[in-house]
């Protein structure tokens, strides 16, 4: 079980390929690295499991109460930690950001921000709430996400306020 905050839990990730109808591999069995070095914890568990294209995908790796964004691979299983308190992942359509949840201290409470992978800059975005759902992007300037009652809309730059898009609606998905 891992120590999150107030509550303790453990969460099973795995990367199924769709057309076959079968598992490739549990993320637990990934490779991971830190700045080249491995990085092996016996209580590493992931979760927010979210593709940018191809084979590549992004996920929130705990371990040792610290939260890290990973990259990884499919074809060879390997990933590599990307940055530290970035939990649920998504990759923006254009691959160049992550929208995600920042826990606030060690509380089940979360901000959500968007990261520039390529500069670094995190911005956090004009929902002041505490939102514990992983992010998606409805294109490459606005992130929707649900309260548990109804789906809002943000400027990924940190402008603006939330818009209500859909009343009594949860866990938003862009189908592009």
């Amino acid at each position: 079980t891992y120590s999150a905050g107030i509550r303790s839990f453990s969460t099973h990730a795995a990367i199924v390929d769709l057309r076959a109808g079968r598992p490739l591999f549990d993320l637990d069995e990934l490779t991971v690295t830190r700045d080249g070095e491995p990085f092996e914890r016996a209580d590493s568990n992931f979760w927010g499991v979210a593709f940018a294209g191809g084979d590549r995908f992004y996920a929130t790796l705990g371990a040792g109460g610290r939260h890290y964004l990973i990259e990884g691979r499919v074809g060879t299983r390997h990933a590599r930690v990307v940055r530290e308190h970035v939990e649920c992942p998504s990759p923006s359509p254009d691959g160049r950001r992550i929208a995600y949840k920042r826990r606030i201290g060690k509380q089940d409470r979360w901000r959500l921000h968007v990261l520039d992978l390529d500069s670094g800059r995190d911005v956090a975005l004009a929902e002041r709430r505490s939102i514990d759902d992983q992010p998606e992007w409805l294109d490459d300037a606005t992130v929707v996400y649900s309260d548990d009652r109804h789906v809002y809309a943000v400027r990924a730059d940190g402008s603006g306020r939330p818009q209500r898009l859909v009343a009594r609606a949860s866990s938003p998905v862009a189908l592009r």
